[in-house]
């Protein structure tokens, strides 16, 4: 999922392109087809994952996009407001244990509230209906969001997990990560007789 927030000041979300990843790939491979999605997008973009079912998928992350990488797990519970620093061979990952019935209903309330915006192309399309053809059940503990058997909610989730990222307290110390490899070294004041002729 490639999007973000509106660069006008106003709280609005949108969603520019979808992008499945092949079912198949594990590891290196599905971070291969990644970094292709993002160098369409000039390698500058935050990667947040869904680490839930294969916790060392963030160590390859880590070693392929660096900082700009935030590990969600999605759960039963949690909020996705603080992080566990998972360390890395590269540096530590921050992951943020977030409820999928959270995650689904905050994502919900933005589209009631009207500050998501989608662009009409045929994979966001899907990634909407994903989300239109959730198994809704109300249970004493809360809603929980399921997917039908045989069908698949990973874009419907991965919507999801934008908007959660968008609007995150962390946001701007996420963004500061991926200016900071990106400055200019400062340049080194030299010392000698040069200046001093």
């Amino acid at each position: 999922m490639v999007g973000g927030n509106s660069p006008y000041g106003r709280c609005l979300l949108g969603i520019a392109e979808a992008e499945e990843l092949p079912q198949n790939f594990f590891g290196h491979a599905r971070a291969s087809a990644l970094a292709a999605v993002d160098r369409r997008h000039n390698n500058n973009a935050l990667i947040v994952a869904d680490l839930s079912y294969d916790p060392t998928y963030g160590e390859v992350l880590r070693e392929t996009f660096g900082p700009r990488v935030i590990g969600t797990q999605i759960s039963r519970h949690g909020d996705g407001m603080n992080a566990e620093l998972r360390p890395t061979k590269h540096g530590c990952l921050p992951v943020y244990t977030i409820g999928r019935s959270y995650l689904l209903e905050l994502f919900h309330t933005q589209l009631q509230s009207d500050l998501v915006r989608f662009a009409d192309k045929p994979a966001i399309r899907r990634a909407f209906a994903q989300l239109a053809n959730l198994a809704v059940e109300f249970r004493q503990g809360g809603t929980v969001y399921g997917c039908p058997s045989g069908a698949h909610d990973d874009l419907g989730i991965s919507c999801a997990m934008l908007a959660w990222a968008a609007q995150h307290r962390h946001l701007e110390a996420w963004l500061r990560n991926l200016e900071a490899p990106r400055r200019p070294p400062k340049p080194r004041q030299s010392v000698g007789w040069g200046p001093f002729t």
